[in-house]
C-alpha cells in the first residue's frame, strides 16, 4: 500500500488504522469526531508522522474498531480480540461449551461463518422463526382468494369462454402456497449454495486412497514369483508382514505374530489363495 508516495510498513499503526477506517468507509474527520481527537492527529498517524502514538489514542481506536491494541501496534497479525465476554459474542454458554469440548467441528463452523452469504442465511432463518415471510405469503393467498371468487361465480354461468375461466381459476388456486413453503425453499437453496461454495475450497486429501493403493502394490510385489493359483496363505501373510514392517518396523517376534494373525484372517475369510 502506498500513502503520499511512500511505502508503508503493513505492521505499522498508521497502516492498520488506515485499513480499518477505509474498510468501514469513514473519513479521517469522522473517525476523529468519534474518538474525540483532531483530524490532524489521525492524518499524521496514518502518514507515519506520529512515531509514538499516545496510549489513550491507541485504546480509543482499538475500542472503536473492536480490535486488540496489540494488533494496532503490529505485535500480532490477528485483528480480533483474544478474550471476549460470552455476552459480547452473543453465544450461549452451551454453544461455547460445545466448541471448547470439540463437539462442534470448528473448521466447518468457521467456513460457514466466513461465507459472504451466511449473514443472509441467518436473516432468512430469523424471518422463518418470526413468521415474517409467512405473513406475506398468507396475505398473498388471501388476495388470490379475492380474485378467484368472481371467477368461481362465472364458472357456474353459461359462457363461451367458460373453459378459459376454469383454466385461469385452476392456475390461481395452484399458485397458493403453504405459510412456510417459501421460507423453507429459500433457506434450503441458499444453504446448499453455501455448502457447494465451501466444498470447492475444502481440502480434499486423497492420500488415504493413494496409500491404500500403494500398500496393495507393495504387497503384490513382495509375493513369490509364481502363478496366482499356486500362492498360499503363508505367501500372502508373509508379504503383508513385509509391507507392514516397512511402515512400522517390527522385531522378528512381532513380525511372526503379525504373519500368523494375517494367515488366520485369510483362512477364516475363506480367501486362501491356494483354494
Amino acid at each position: 500500500m502506498k500513502d503520499d508516495g511512500m511505502d508503508m510498513d503493513k505492521n505499522s499503526v498508521g497502516y492498520r488504522v488506515k485499513v480499518l477506517r477505509e474498510n468501514q468507509f469513514i473519513s479521517q474527520k469522522q473517525l476523529a469526531e468519534i474518538i474525540h481527537v483532531t483530524p490532524s492527529q489521525i492524518s499524521r498517524l496514518e502518514r507515519g508522522e506520529t512515531t509514538n502514538a499516545g496510549t489513550e489514542l491507541i485504546i480509543a481506536i482499538a475500542k472503536h474498531f473492536r480490535v486488540s491494541t496489540d494488533y494496532l501496534l503490529g505485535l500480532t497479525p490477528v485483528s480480533t480480540q483474544k478474550s471476549y465476554d460470552i455476552s459480547t459474542l452473543g453465544l450461549s454458554e452451551e454453544a461455547v461449551r460445545r466448541l471448547i469440548t470439540g463437539r462442534i467441528d470448528a473448521d466447518v463452523l468457521n467456513r460457514l461463518l466466513e461465507h459472504d452469504k451466511f449473514p443472509q442465511l441467518c436473516a432468512l432463518i430469523r424471518n422463518y422463526f418470526d413468521g415474517t415471510i409467512a405473513s406475506g405469503v398468507m396475505a398473498r393467498n388471501e388476495l388470490i382468494d379475492l380474485v378467484t371468487e368472481p371467477l368461481a361465480a362465472l364458472k357456474s354461468t353459461p359462457a363461451a369462454n367458460r373453459a378459459e375461466v376454469v383454466k385461469d381459476l385452476n392456475f390461481l388456486r395452484s399458485s397458493k402456497m403453504g405459510a412456510n413453503e417459501t421460507d423453507i425453499e429459500k433457506i434450503k437453496n441458499l444453504f446448499l449454495s453455501i455448502l457447494r461454495d465451501i466444498k470447492k475450497d475444502f481440502p480434499n486429501d486423497p492420500s488415504g486412497a493413494v496409500a491404500t493403493a500403494a500398500a496393495f502394490q507393495s504387497i503384490r510385489e513382495a509375493l513369490p514369483d509364481k502363478p496366482e493359483a499356486e500362492l498360499t496363505a503363508d505367501d500372502v501373510s508373509s508379504a503383508m508382514a513385509a509391507y507392514v514392517d516397512t511402515v512400522a518396523p517390527m522385531d522378528e517376534e512381532s513380525k511372526a505374530l503379525f504373519q500368523e494373525l494375517a494367515k488366520r484372517m485369510l483362512e477364516q475369510a475363506g480367501e486362501e489363495p491356494d483354494q
